[in-house]
């Protein structure tokens, strides 16, 4: 067996000398060496030098035999975008001639041109090389792949009388090729005139599905390279028409743009490619056949937004309301949804979400179609839709959406029925902030705090934080709804605004999130804390705020300083302080109770060993464990102390330890949490000396390393001597 290459360029500088050596003067086989090639492309994709090279070799006249040429082909994934010299390079090396590769390599590289479209850094090339692509029309080994890249590269600028004329004679000379009938087609959409017989297009002008899976792993690589990758995914910037290709497992009910009604004058969407395109057209675009390709044709939806058509938006009207009707009469009576229902639903979601307006016809729909859903089908598109309702009467809307959707959700019994009624909440709320904001003003375009639209606001954030509070008490909280919940205030303490003001949870969310046993929704907390705080600061300049608002908020923020940092846990004497709504007899049994604790004995016998090693050399006593008279229960309240933070914190004191580079004979602290006393104790037997505030800075800095940053931001934006230190 041939040794394999040691790099890749050397592989390519092999397969390059190799290309014009004949074979019997080759010291050895390619084979090893094309494998090599092909294993890295498939493997990464090729760089553009990498790619230039090995195209160089394919598009010439070589001494490779035919599988290694179509192998090299088959592999030329590039790593990044494809540039101009590379595509003219490909489409150079085709037609007839002694240096031209063989018709097969030809067909592959020309089918390897379809596959990359979309992955051009300039998309115009092929568009520039269209007359010398259409004249190789003439080779039979090559027009099928050839239809199919022209009919994909065709636009109107391409479509002459003389190109007609020589493809209806190819036509009739070829007993009407399908591949040449289909490119005729394309043709016909530009000039309707053109006359064309019963012919079917062939499945052979068409991709296949090993072209689609080609993609696939081209775009995958481009992925994997994204650090390298200028753009990491197909091209489509909203001003080109998609197409979706041949691998479809179903019809789609969505069609594809089609112009057949175009004339010479007009201009259709297929021609257009950029913004610019559409600017310069915007009055000669020519409607396409059927308006529900705009659900999910990007190019259509912008075309609509600025070119507004009553006929436009009655033709989608009609059909979406029959189509709506069955799907309604459908669910209604048992016999389930139509299977193609959430692919619509996720069409007028993406058309939605480009006109920020949801049709009326839809909102007509789910006034019924609320009532029989089920609460799991199509439902992030229903949640999407639902979230652009218009803001309106709160009472009204409730009754009529909320509620059925709210009965729905729950009722469905799913894991995640919580977190997608939660997603609803959040999703609801930021678009209604927005549009109370934007609409919530006098003609003078100051805003009107009080008004309609604020007070439907404050009823909607009312309604949904009594609805989470009743989550909370009344199932068992979960890692996934505590994110959610948390995710819904964050959304909603960055909302604030005069007409929309700022909206704290209530003290038993934020007490049943603070005590959930969860490292992540302790951090998320803090954080949430710290956001509330930063706009409560913002909006203490332009607002005024109710005192009791920032009295009970207050609370909260001295409530989780003292369970973490200040250890005076459950303790309400600080200025308003909530003690957690934990009362004064709850507080003195429970520390009643751990006053009467005694030390563990195990800590005290791992103490002795932690001292003592196999060796005779004495070693100083470990300092004795803290006597049960220390314990108290605020002393539980620290971060070496909480069930949460108490390994890293005992992993941030063993970082430090093993930086200060200790003697083997020194003393180090006893098993258990850190206490003040105890780096007191540690530092009186001749330990490592550390500060306390020092000590909790790096259990901060750890848990932030970690990517626990709540914690850290809340005290550094809390604490007042952490605020000058990072000040």
């Amino acid at each position: 067996m041939p040794a394999l290459p040691d790099s890749l360029s050397t592989a390519i500088d092999a397969l390059r000398i190799a290309s014009s050596t004949p074979p019997k003067q080759r010291p050895q086989s390619v084979a090893a060496h094309v494998d090599a090639v092909c294993s890295h492309a498939y493997q990464n994709g090729l760089a553009r030098d990498q790619l230039k090279a090995i195209v160089a070799i394919v598009t010439r006249k070589a001494r490779l035999d035919q599988t290694s040429q179509t192998n090299l082909v088959k592999n030329l994934y590039p790593a990044d975008r494809i540039s101009s010299e590379i595509i003219t390079t490909v489409v150079c090396g085709l037609g007839q001639g002694q240096a031209k590769p063989s018709s097969a390599t030809q067909s592959a590289l020309v089918k390897w041109l379809i596959a990359v479209l979309d992955v051009l850094e300039d998309a115009t090339i092929l568009s520039k090389l269209y007359g010398l692509i259409f004249n190789l029309l003439d080779m039979l080994a090559l027009r099928t792949p050839l239809c199919h890249l022209l009919s994909l590269i065709t636009r109107r600028k391409h479509v002459r009388p003389f190109r007609i004329q020589q493809l209806l004679e190819l036509v009739r000379a070829t007993a009407q090729d399908p591949a040449l009938v289909g490119l005729l087609r394309v043709y016909k959409d530009y000039y309707p005139d053109i006359i064309i017989g019963n012919a079917a297009t062939s499945r052979a002008s068409l991709p296949t599905p090993s072209q689609d899976e080609w993609r696939q792993r081209l775009h995958a690589i481009q992925e994997a390279n994204a650090e390298r990758a200028e753009r990491v995914k197909p091209h489509q910037n909203g001003f080109k028409v998609i197409r979706r290709g041949a691998k479809r497992s179903k019809a789609s009910i969505v069609p594809e743009v089609h112009t057949s009604r175009a004339h010479e004058t007009s201009v259709t969407l297929d021609e257009l490619d950029t913004a610019d395109d559409l600017i310069k057209s915007l009055d000669k675009v020519e409607l396409p056949n059927q308006i529900l390709a705009s659900l999910k044709d990007p190019l259509l939806q912008k075309y609509l937004i600025l070119k507004s058509s009553d006929v436009a938006a009655r033709r989608l009207e009609f059909w979406l309301e029959c189509f709506l009707r069955d799907a309604l009469d459908a669910t209604a009576d048992g016999s389930g949804a139509p299977s193609d229902l959430n692919e619509l639903l996720e069409g007028l979601l993406s058309y939605t979400k480009a006109t920020k307006i949801l049709l009326p016809i839809v909102q007509e729909f789910f006034k019924s179609y609320l009532t029989v859903w089920n609460g799991s089908d199509c439902s992030a598109a229903v949640i999407g839709l639902l979230s652009f309702l218009p803001i309106q009467t709160f009472d009204g809307f409730r009754d009529t959406y909320l509620k059925p959707a709210e009965i729905a959700i729950v009722s469905s019994g799913t894991d995640d029925a919580y977190e997608r009624l939660l997603d609803l909440y959040t999703q609801l709320t930021r678009k209604w902030a927005h549009a109370a904001n934007n609409d919530g003003k006098d003609a003078s375009g100051q805003p009107q705090p009080g008004g309609p639209l604020s007070q439907n606001f404050a009823n909607l954030t009312t309604h949904i934080s009594t609805t989470i509070l009743s989550i909370l008490s009344s199932v068992p909280l979960t890692t996934n709804t505590a994110t959610s919940t948390l995710t819904f205030y964050s959304t909603l303490a960055t909302l604030s605004t005069p007409i929309t003001p700022l909206t704290i949870p209530p003290a038993l969310t934020i007490y049943n999130l603070l005590f959930h046993p969860s490292l992540a929704t302790l951090s998320q907390v803090c954080a949430l804390l710290t956001t509330y705080k930063r706009a409560f600061e913002a909006d203490m300049h332009s607002v005024t705020l109710p005192r009791a608002t920032t009295n009970a908020f207050n609370g909260y923020l001295m409530d989780v300083a003292n369970l973490l940092w200040r250890s005076r846990g459950l303790t309400s004497h600080d200025l308003n302080a909530l003690a957690c709504l934990c009362p004064a007899p709850l507080h003195d049994a429970l520390n009643a109770y751990v006053a009467r604790l005694e030390t563990v004995p195990a800590l005290a016998a791992a103490a002795a060993a932690a001292n003592n090693s196999s060796s005779t050399t004495p070693t100083p006593a470990t300092p004795p464990p803290p006597k049960p008279a220390e314990y108290t229960l605020t002393a539980h309240f620290s971060l070496p102390a909480n069930h949460l933070t108490c390994a890293p914190a005992a992993a941030a004191f063993a970082r430090l330890e093993q930086r200060a580079v200790l003697a083997a004979d020194a003393v180090r602290h006893a098993p258990g949490p850190v206490s003040q006393r105890s780096l007191h104790r540690l530092a009186k037997a001749g330990g490592m000396e550390l500060s306390w505030k020092a000590y909790r800075v790096e259990v901060l800095r750890w848990l932030e390393e970690k990517g626990v940053t709540g914690i850290r931001d809340f005290m550094f934006a809390t604490m007042k001597d952490l605020m000058r230190e990072a000040a």
